[in-house]
């Protein structure tokens, strides 16, 4: 079993490091992109009507030249991966601020790509049994396949960055996924990477969740794509081939890679340059299609995790089996879309579902009485949430000693919440509470009081009675409308139980006690939505009620 210290080294130490420093650099690099006129302004092709300030990937950059050179040992893949990122970034930030030409910036992608090529030594030596008929070795073509595929994904995330929150949030899921895979070969450099890209990229968030207050740019959505591909092709190296192989990388990045090849050929077909931007993307056809924007990128969020999960579920199976299932994947996806364009069929949402309930319901004074006294318990509930938990926290006050993971919860939480807005930014701040929740009921589970379990078990019931009735009553149908923040941390506490019983990780009954604290929290959440619908004044009091239980769990 790894000790806690080495936990501390490999993954929370440099995971909020790399939040905290993002967060504090961010506000230089907004008012360096106002001042140098790295800014954005809204056009035809653009979906915001404000100026933005862009280059915020230089925040990020800051943290992956930082951390990893501090906390790794320094080998000549680190100083690949190093010296080639600087010169990604600046090839970013030259055509933030100067807009140099096509030419020059893909000859500074290829000059990155290649010096972490030529440094590492890392090439694409085996293609694997595509096709059922043996495997493919790519000879003398290793290193130029490897350079032509880098730079191929590098403009591929390049290009997909068109919505807020999008190519961060895209990052995010795949580096998860990445670090899974990191755990399983046991690459302690590529995890060490991958941990400080999944804490940038939550830092980044908080100010690039719609609406947007920066852009990343070319810095970042360059290094997003370079930092993706060397962490893929690293483990690639790692693996060898046991688990993972070039096809499993190619079903977790299919879709941006799909999108890309699907809307350079179809600007060739109609004679125009394939560099040309316009509004073809994936993301933009689910626009048209009436989605709203947080719901493009929800939609964009989901299907990664789908292929996401494809990647690990079938990892380490026949290669020809998996170009099957990447096949079949990118296949029903643009099927789909196809056939609602082709239909006309609209997705957009009615934001006023809340307000008719009432319509079609007999006007009783039951009816009445029930909708005065749910609303009437509102405020009631705002204390009631942390006192439910109260008696099992206490519980574990003299068993629980210190808990790194509870701990990250708790300083993450104090970071990211939006102070300043006084906690009316709900995306935050729900995702927040939920994030806190989750750490508690996790804690609360672990116990091994019996009471503890069955207390759980009666008290959420009870609690979700109340949502139901409180549904039922004075419908509150956007508490369903989550943004894509708490899509990222509802998807990975459920999917991380799943991961980790795939690959053996961790025993049976802790992943049974992550499902159980997956139901549980849901149900905080959604009574969470409910009781700050209308009133946001009430985060404050439920961040330091939970910031108050999950100091009471470190006794």
């Amino acid at each position: 079993m790894t000790s806690a210290s080495q936990i501390a080294t490999t993954f929370l130490l440099p995971l909020v490091s790399s939040v905290f420093l993002t967060l504090l650099v961010m506000p230089a690099v907004v008012r360096l992109a106002e001042r140098v006129g790295a800014v954005d302004h809204p056009d035809e092709r653009k979906v915001h009507v404000n100026v933005v300030p862009r280059m915020g990937g230089l925040a990020f950059l800051v943290s992956l030249l930082l951390i990893p050179f501090t906390m790794l040992d320094v080998s000549t893949t680190t100083q690949g991966f190093l010296l080639g990122l600087f010169i990604i970034g600046f090839t970013g930030m030259a055509d933030d601020i100067f807009q140099i030409s096509p030419r020059l910036k893909f000859l500074g992608i290829i000059a990155g790509c290649g010096m972490f090529l030529v440094m590492s030594g890392t090439a694409i030596t085996d293609l694997g049994n595509l096709f059922g008929s043996g495997h493919i070795e790519t000879g003398w073509f290793a290193i130029p396949l490897t350079l032509i595929a880098m730079v191929g994904f590098v403009n591929a995330l390049n290009l997909s960055d068109g919505l807020d929150g999008l190519a961060a949030g895209i990052t995010l899921i795949a580096s998860f996924f990445l670090g899974s895979f990191a755990l399983i070969i046991g690459d302690d450099e590529s995890l060490m990477i991958d941990v400080v890209l999944f804490g940038s990229m939550v830092g980044f968030l908080y100010f690039n969740s719609h609406p947007a207050r920066i852009f990343m740019g070319d810095t970042g959505s360059l290094i997003l794509g370079y930092v993706l591909a060397c962490l893929s092709l690293m483990l690639l190296q790692s693996g060898r081939g046991e688990v993972i192989s070039p096809i499993s990388m190619g079903i977790l990045l299919g879709l941006p890679l799909s999108d890309t090849i699907y809307v350079m050929v179809r600007r060739i077909l109609r004679g125009t340059s394939p560099f040309l931007p316009d509004k073809t993307h994936f993301h933009h056809r689910l626009i048209d299609l009436g989605l709203p924007h947080p719901g493009v990128v929800g939609v964009f969020y989901g299907l990664i995790y789908i292929y996401g999960c494809m990647a690990v579920l079938f990892a380490g199976t026949a290669e020809w089996l998996q170009s099957l299932v990447l096949a079949g994947l990118i296949a029903t996806t643009y099927l789909v879309l196809m056939n609602l364009e082709r239909f006309g069929f609209s997705l957009s949402l009615n934001a006023d579902l809340e307000d008719s309930d009432s319509s079609g319901k007999q006007e009783t004074s039951f009816y009445y009485m029930m909708t005065r006294t749910l609303g009437a318990s509102i405020p009631l509930m705002t204390w009631v949430m942390p006192l439910i938990l109260l008696p099992p926290v206490l519980s574990l006050s003299i068993l629980a000693g210190n808990n790194l993971f509870m701990i990250t919860v708790m300083v993450l939480a104090v970071l990211l919440y939006p102070w300043r807005e006084g906690g009316r930014d709900s995306a935050w701040s729900l995702g927040l509470l939920y994030l806190l929740v989750f750490a508690i009921i996790f804690e609360i589970n672990r116990s091994e009081y019996a009471w503890v379990h069955y207390y759980m078990y009666v008290m959420t019931a009870l609690l979700f009675c109340w949502v139901v009735l409180k549904l039922w009553f004075k419908r509150h149908a956007r508490i369903f409308l989550t943004s894509g923040f708490e899509i990222l941390l509802l998807l990975f506490s459920w999917l991380t139980p799943w991961i980790t019983g795939r690959f053996n990780l961790l025993s049976a009954d802790i992943q049974a006690i992550f499902y159980l604290v997956c139901v549980e929290a849901v149900v905080f959440l959604l009574a969470t939505k409910v009781v700050l619908r209308r009133q946001p004044r009430r985060n404050r009091q439920l961040l330091f009620s939970l910031l108050l239980l999950a100091g009471l769990t470190l006794l």
